[in-house]
């Protein structure tokens, strides 16, 4: 996975306490079948693994990590809406759900 400098900044300016970190997780739902949750967390679980972004902890549940493969997350303001887009290859236009058909097999 993949996290652009945009959104790595906005995740840094949301983060309320220093001891706090992001869980991101491919959950069933959405107009393709599954869609991107992200979480602030006070403690990682036992299943959860940690990504390296400078000063920026995220864990990926290990169940979600063949989901996220090739995932790029970007954070992008408009006029009409801001937020994050998570691209996957196979990923429906409004970047929030996606097939896991396609994904990577672990």
């Amino acid at each position: 996975m993949e996290i652009t400098v945009n959104a790595q900044k906005k995740l840094r300016s949301l983060l309320p306490q220093p001891d706090r970190a992001f869980r991101i997780r491919a959950l069933p739902g959405g107009c393709k079948g599954f869609t991107f949750d992200l979480k602030i967390i006070q403690q990682p679980t036992p299943d959860d693994v940690l990504q390296s972004f400078p000063d920026l902890p995220i864990y990926i549940d290990r169940q979600s990590l063949s989901h996220l493969e090739g995932v790029v997350m970007d954070y992008v303001e408009g006029l009409i809406h801001s937020g994050f887009v998570f691209q996957h290859p196979d990923s429906c236009s409004c970047g929030k759900s996606f097939s896991p058909d396609t994904c990577p097999s672990s």
